[in-house]
């Protein structure tokens, strides 16, 4: 066991940067149709209500449909699922960049490519979180994750730019073919990555090829502990899943949540943390017009400070590659988010807040999220047995897409009655209320 744990290493290096590369051009492509759909439809709409319609059809279908790739993600190989999704999602935007092509271009053709490449995100981002301890050994998720969130931050960044840049270039069909090249990049490199079955760890590509291997060869699903279980004759699958309908199973994937009392009140003091962050998310062009000037430049600089410090700090989470607890990195890089979003309020409570003191402040505060939510993804992870892990990523997937628009609706119409500053120093008290409030919410003698 020991001459095969040598091995290691290098496999599970070379699969999940094989991974971690295609998911990245894949997010590239999504991102840059995004911002194209956006313009296109500012442009030609000229509308409050058309922005506010495309809004919700990229949230509304991947909220439904979320529950059910969280069972297909248990029942299913997760890999197939990312494939498919992504494969539809580059279907639609080809028909729609052929439609263009042919000067079919009406708007409401992009609400029905936009609200279908929602129902794809919705499939797929469950299956790619649960997928990843799959391919990556547990002392090295940490690291995966972090880099994960570096890849996705740096498109943020990137995505307004070469957007723009392709736009002013191009026709915005071209776009969207770029987008369908970068999913057949992402969807190549998933067909031939051999991969441990989430349920039987057995190690096939997506066609079924088994590739040759060292005995004994493993990394992420199955450990080389249960490899002697499995050599002592004893079956490595997980509690499997009766054949019943999808919403009994998603049920019983939230029966899950409800009786592990550490994930379940976790999972409700992320969604709490959530909706109390979305002032700083939405909010944020409005509280620096109201509090500095109009500068379509402030704005801007704040934004590209906020992106560029989650994309430092992701770097940051992968070169460290470890947390000696994720209890107490959830619990200190959560206790700096509100401290840092009591200092952002600060600002408006003075007369001549220096900017450059803001940007710096925005830009440490991106820093530190990708500690939090990278802390909370590996604990999910860690603690969820494999048999849930789809169905749990759902649930969390789902709070994360609906905490921001749910604090939209509860902040912004305050905003319009209280200063902004008010807000997000209630925020930032309602924070560290629900930080203290995690330390009861796991039992004394919990140990990760």
């Amino acid at each position: 066991m020991q001459g095969c744990a040598e091995k290691q290493p290098q496999r599970w290096k070379g699969i999940s940067a094989a991974f971690l590369s295609g998911q990245a051009v894949s997010i590239l492509g999504s991102g840059l149709v995004q911002f194209a759909i956006i313009w296109f439809v500012t442009m030609r709409a000229n509308s409050g209500t058309a922005l506010m319609i495309i809004t919700l059809t990229s949230f509304i279908p991947q909220l439904v449909i979320a529950p059910f790739a969280g069972v297909w993600a248990d029942r299913h190989d997760r890999r197939w699922l990312i494939i498919l999704s992504d494969s539809g999602i580059a279907l639609v935007t080809l028909a729609t960049a052929i439609f263009f092509l042919l000067g079919y271009d009406r708007v409401w053709m992009i609400y029905i490519a936009a609200a279908i490449r929602s129902l794809g995100g919705g499939i797929q981002s469950p299956a790619i979180k649960a997928l990843i301890p799959q391919i990556t050994p547990h002392k090295e998720l940490v690291r995966i994750n972090g880099l994960y969130s570096t890849l996705d931050n740096v498109v943020l960044l990137l995505s307004p730019v070469l957007g723009g840049a392709l736009i002013t270039l191009f026709p915005v069909w071209i776009v969207f073919m770029v987008d369908v090249e970068t999913a057949a990049i992402a969807v190549s490199i998933m067909l031939g990555l051999p991969v441990p079955h989430q349920r039987t760890g057995i190690i096939t590509t997506a066609t079924g090829r088994r590739p040759r291997l060292k005995p004994g060869t493993t990394w992420g699903f199955p450990t080389p502990e249960e490899l002697e279980i499995a050599a002592a004759g004893e079956d490595l699958e997980d509690v499997s899943l009766p054949h019943e309908p999808v919403t009994r199973q998603f049920r019983r994937g939230f029966a899950y949540v409800g009786t592990n009392p550490v994930i379940r009140n976790l999972m409700i003091i992320y969604a709490l943390f959530m909706v109390l962050l979305s002032p700083i998310a939405t909010l944020f062009p409005l509280f620096i017009r109201r509090h500095f000037d109009a500068q379509v430049w402030r704005v801007s600089a704040a934004q590209t400070a906020v992106f560029t410090g989650m994309a430092a700090g992701g770097l940051a989470v992968s070169l460290k590659g470890q947390f000696k607890s994720k209890l107490n990195t959830i619990r200190m890089s959560g206790l700096l988010v509100a401290a840092g979003t009591l200092g952002l309020a600060c600002f408006g409570l003075v007369d001549s807040p220096l900017f450059v003191l803001f940007i710096a402040l925005a830009f440490l505060l991106g820093i530190i999220v990708p500690f939090y939510t990278t802390a909370v993804t590996t604990f999910f992870q860690e603690q969820v047995e494999r048999a849930y892990h789809g169905r749990v990523f759902s649930l969390l997937y789902m709070v994360g897409s609906a905490a921001i628009p749910l604090g939209a609706a509860i902040f912004g119409p305050l905003a319009d009655l209280f200063p902004i500053a008010y807000l997000l120093l209630f925020t930032s008290a309602a924070q560290l209320l629900i930080l203290i409030f995690s330390w009861k919410a796991v039992p004394k003698g919990f140990r990760e």
